[in-house]
C-alpha cells in the first residue's frame, strides 16, 4: 500500500514536472549527462541542479526567433542576399569552421557544433550539443518565400525522387525559417510549398562552390580572371545597353529566357541601367551581346559603330564557351540562358550549308541534364520562390523542352525528356509578367489591348505546338512506331488524322493577328507580331504528318546482297547479276505502289493530293516571306526544317504514282527551288535546303534514283509542258 501511495504521489507529481528524455521536454544537459530523471519548476532550472548549486541549461536564453524578412534579391534593388556567405571569398581555414556560416551571413541560426564524446552513452548525448546554437523547431515553422538561384558562392541541384539523399526522408527533417538544414559546405533546401496532392517532397542540395574548384579546373580553358574586363573591352556598357534593348526587340517573343524584372526593363525602360549590365553573370551577358550583334543595323548609332569596325561576335561566342563550361559544376539558371542562347547561334558562311555535326544534339542532351539538376522539370509555382524566379523557370523549362523535341524530330534521335519524368503546367499570361504587368515593354499602354497580348502569347502557343511536335515524334517517327507504320498505310492513316486534327485545333486557339494571313507579299512593319517561326513550325509539322503517310504508300525494294570482303568482287557481281536477271523484273527496284491508286477518289489519292497541297502550302508560305521575315530571329533548328521540306519535295516526285502526279511534283520542286535561290539571297538560313535540293538535280535524278518510267517521261518534258 506504501508503494502505490509513492507511486501515486509521483504521478501526481509527474504532471508539473518535465518528464525525463520526453521528445516535448528533454531534459537538462547536467541531467542528460548523468541519465538521471530531471524534474523542472516551471521555466526555471531543475530541481537536481538547484539542490547541487550547479548551473542549470534551462536558465540559458535561447536567441528569439527573428521576423520572416522579406527576401526579394535583385540587382535592380541593389539588396544584399543574407542567406549563406559567398564561399569563394572565405579562406580555407574559415571553411572548416563549423560556425562560419553564422558569423558571415544575416543567419539567425547556426550551425549545431557536434563534438560527440568518445563514449557516448545514448544517441540523445551523441546528437545534441551540451548548449545548441541551432534552434531546432519542435513543429514544421513558416518558411520566408527567398531565391535558391542566386546564393553567391554556392549551387543548387535538385534531389531527385530515387536520389540517395531520399526526398521522404528529408521531409521529416527541421527545416528553418529559410527553408535550409545546414550542415558542414552542403546544406539541404526545403523548396517550400510541397508536398502537395500528388506532388513529391522537393528538396535541393546547396552546396559551397568553393568544393568544386578542383573538379572546374579539369574543364576550364585558358585561366579569364579578368573575364568581365576582357567583355567591357569587346563591348563597351553604353553599346551593351543598346544590344540588350535589341535583343528585347528581336529575340526575346521567340525565346524569353530572361527576366525582364530582374534587369529592371519595363515600358519606360527599354534598356538596363550601366551598374545593372555589371551585376549579370558574364557568360550570359556575352550571350545576350553575340545574339543580338545581326540586329545592330537597326540601331543608329551601332551602325555607325559597326560600319567601321568588325563586330566581335565569333569572340563573344568563345568567351561563351569556355566559361559556359568551366560553371556547368556550380551551374545556376544563368547558365542554362547562356546554353540556349549558345545553341541558337546562327550558322554562319560554309557552316550553314552542312548538316548540323553530333556536337549539337549532344550539347541539347547536356543542356537538358542542366535543367533536370537545376530542377525545372517540377512544378514550382507553390514553391517558396520570388515570383520573377518562378516565371522564369517555367519558362526555361519550356524553352529546353521545345529543343528536345523539335530537334528530336529534325534530327531523327530518340528524345531526352520522358513524359512521365515532368509535371510543369502549360504557359499562361502570368509567367510573363513586368511588375504586375502582362504587356511587352516595347508597347505602349494604349497598345497593350491590340498587341501586348498576342507578344506575350507566342511563345505559349509555340510551346503548346512543341506538345504536338513531341506526339508526331512518338507517334509516326520513333524506332517502334516507324517499325509498325511504315507499311502499314491504314494505320498510319488513322495515326495521322488524330495528329491533323490537334493542329487543327491547336490552330483554331491562335489569335487573328497570329495567324497566317491572305496576303500576297509581307509587311515590313515590324511593329506587330513577328510569327514567321511560329507559322513555319505549323507547316513542318504538316509536312512530317503526309511524309508519314507516303511510307507504306510504295513497297520498298529488296535489300542489297551481301558478301565477305576476301570474296572476288567480279565472280560475285556475275553471279548476282545473273540472279536478278532470273527472277527480278525491273518494276521490282523501282517505287510501286503498295496500295490501290487507280481510284481517282479513293483514299490513296486523296491522301497524296493532300501531301501535295501540304508542299504548295509550305512553298507560298516561303514565297511571301519578306526580307524583313528571314533575316529576324529563327530558331537554329529551321534551318535544318527547311532541308527537311526539300527532301519531302524529291519524295512527291520520285514515288509519284502516275505522269500527272509527277508533272505536279516536278512543277513544286522547280517552283521550290526558285524560291529558295531567291530568298537565300543575303539569308544563309535556306543554304542547307537549296544544297539538299541541288545535289540529286546537279548529276540528274534519273542517276541517283530508281525511277518509274512514267516519272522519267516527266522529267523529260520541258518546264512549260509540266
Amino acid at each position: 500500500m506504501a508503494e502505490l501511495l509513492t507511486r501515486s504521489e509521483s504521478n501526481r507529481h509527474s504532471k508539473s514536472a518535465r518528464p525525463y528524455r520526453s521528445k516535448r521536454h528533454p531534459p537538462c544537459d547536467q541531467c542528460r549527462r548523468k541519465k538521471l530523471r530531471c524534474e523542472a519548476q516551471g521555466n526555471k532550472s531543475c530541481r537536481r541542479c538547484e539542490a547541487a548549486s550547479s548551473e542549470c541549461s534551462f536558465n540559458l536564453v535561447l536567441p528569439r526567433r527573428s521576423a520572416l524578412p522579406e527576401l526579394r534579391p535583385s540587382p535592380i534593388a541593389h539588396e544584399t542576399i543574407p542567406v549563406l556567405p559567398d564561399a569563394s571569398n572565405l579562406p580555407a581555414e574559415n571553411l572548416n569552421d563549423p560556425t562560419h556560416f553564422t558569423k558571415a551571413s544575416g543567419f539567425s541560426i547556426t550551425e549545431p557544433d557536434i563534438q560527440p564524446e568518445l563514449n557516448p552513452t545514448s544517441v540523445d548525448e551523441f546528437f545534441l550539443p551540451s548548449q545548441p546554437e541551432y534552434y531546432l523547431p519542435e513543429r514544421p515553422t513558416p518558411q520566408a518565400i527567398q531565391t535558391l538561384d542566386q546564393l553567391k558562392g554556392f549551387s543548387s541541384q535538385v534531389i531527385g525522387a530515387s536520389g540517395e539523399s531520399d526526398p521522404w526522408l528529408l521531409r521529416h527533417c527541421k527545416f528553418d525559417d529559410h527553408g535550409f538544414l545546414l550542415f558542414h559546405q552542403v546544406h539541404f533546401r526545403n523548396a517550400g510549398g510541397v508536398p502537395l496532392q500528388e506532388k513529391i517532397p522537393v528538396h535541393f542540395l546547396v552546396t559551397a562552390d568553393q568544393l568544386y574548384e578542383q573538379t572546374k579546373d579539369e574543364t576550364k580553358f585558358a585561366p579569364r580572371d579578368q573575364a568581365r574586363e576582357d567583355l567591357n573591352a569587346l563591348v563597351p556598357l553604353d553599346c551593351g545597353q543598346r544590344l540588350v534593348s535589341l535583343f528585347m526587340k528581336f529575340i526575346f517573343p521567340d525565346l524569353p529566357i530572361i527576366s525582364r524584372s530582374q534587369y529592371g526593363l519595363s515600358t519606360s525602360q527599354p534598356a538596363p541601367e550601366q551598374q545593372i549590365l555589371q551585376t549579370i553573370p558574364v557568360h550570359l551577358l556575352a550571350a545576350i551581346y553575340a545574339s543580338a550583334q545581326p540586329y545592330a543595323k537597326f540601331d543608329e548609332y551601332l551602325c555607325v559603330v559597326n560600319a567601321y569596325s568588325v563586330p566581335s561576335t565569333d569572340r563573344l561566342w568563345r568567351l561563351v564557351f569556355e566559361l559556359l563550361f568551366e560553371e556547368l559544376h556550380t551551374p545556376h539558371l544563368a547558365t542554362l540562358q547562356a546554353g540556349l542562347l549558345y545553341l541558337h547561334k546562327a550558322s554562319e558562311g560554309k557552316k550553314s550549308a552542312v548538316a548540323d555535326s553530333s556536337f549539337v544534339w549532344s550539347f541539347v542532351g547536356l543542356l537538358v541534364g542542366l535543367a533536370t539538376s537545376l530542377g525545372l522539370t517540377l512544378e514550382c509555382k507553390p514553391m517558396g520562390l520570388p515570383a520573377w524566379e518562378r516565371r522564369l523557370r517555367r519558362r526555361l523549362w519550356w524553352a529546353v523542352y521545345a529543343e528536345d523535341k523539335w530537334r528530336s524530330l529534325m534530327m531523327g534521335r530518340p528524345p531526352y525528356i520522358r513524359e512521365d519524368e515532368w509535371d510543369v503546367t502549360d504557359l499562361d499570361d502570368d509567367d510573363f509578367r513586368i511588375d504586375q504587368m502582362q504587356i511587352d515593354f516595347l508597347l505602349s499602354p494604349s497598345d497593350e489591348s491590340l498587341r501586348g497580348v498576342v507578344h506575350v502569347r507566342q511563345f505559349q502557343h509555340f510551346a503548346r505546338l512543341s506538345r504536338i511536335a513531341d506526339e508526331v515524334q512518338v507517334r509516326l517517327f520513333s524506332l517502334r512506331a516507324s517499325q509498325r507504320l511504315s507499311s502499314n498505310f491504314d494505320a498510319s492513316l488513322d495515326t495521322a488524322r488524330g495528329l491533323l486534327q490537334k493542329l487543327k485545333e491547336w490552330y483554331s486557339l491562335l489569335p487573328p493577328q497570329l495567324r497566317l494571313q491572305n496576303r500576297l507579299f509581307a509587311t515590313i512593319d515590324r511593329s506587330g507580331p513577328r510569327s514567321h517561326c511560329l507559322h513555319f513550325s505549323y507547316l513542318l509539322l504538316e509536312v512530317f504528318i503526309f511524309r508519314s503517310l507516303l511510307r507504306p504508300m510504295v513497297r520498298s525494294a529488296a535489300p542489297p546482297r551481301l558478301f565477305e570482303e576476301d570474296e572476288d568482287p567480279i565472280t560475285f557481281t556475275n553471279m548476282v547479276d545473273d540472279y536478278i536477271t532470273q527472277i527480278i523484273e525491273a518494276s521490282e527496284v523501282e517505287p510501286v505502289p503498295a496500295i490501290d491508286m487507280s481510284d481517282e477518289h479513293g483514299t490513296g489519292n486523296a491522301v497524296l493530293k493532300a501531301a501535295e497541297n501540304c508542299a504548295a502550302t509550305m512553298l507560298r508560305s516561303v514565297m511571301r516571306m519578306a526580307c524583313s521575315d528571314l533575316a529576324g530571329f529563327w530558331y537554329s533548328w529551321s534551318r535544318v526544317g527547311f532541308a527537311t521540306v526539300s527532301s519531302f519535295m524529291m519524295l512527291l516526285i520520285v514515288q509519284a504514282p502516275s505522269k500527272e502526279h509527277a508533272l505536279r511534283a516536278r512543277r513544286l520542286v522547280y517552283m521550290w527551288r526558285q524560291a529558295l535561290r531567291g530568298q537565300s539571297q543575303g539569308c544563309e538560313l535556306l543554304n542547307l535546303a537549296l544544297v539538299r535540293l541541288d545535289g540529286p538535280h546537279w548529276t540528274g535524278l534519273a542517276r541517283n534514283f530508281f525511277l518509274p518510267k512514267h516519272v522519267k517521261e516527266a522529267l523529260e518534258c520541258t518546264i512549260d509542258q509540266s
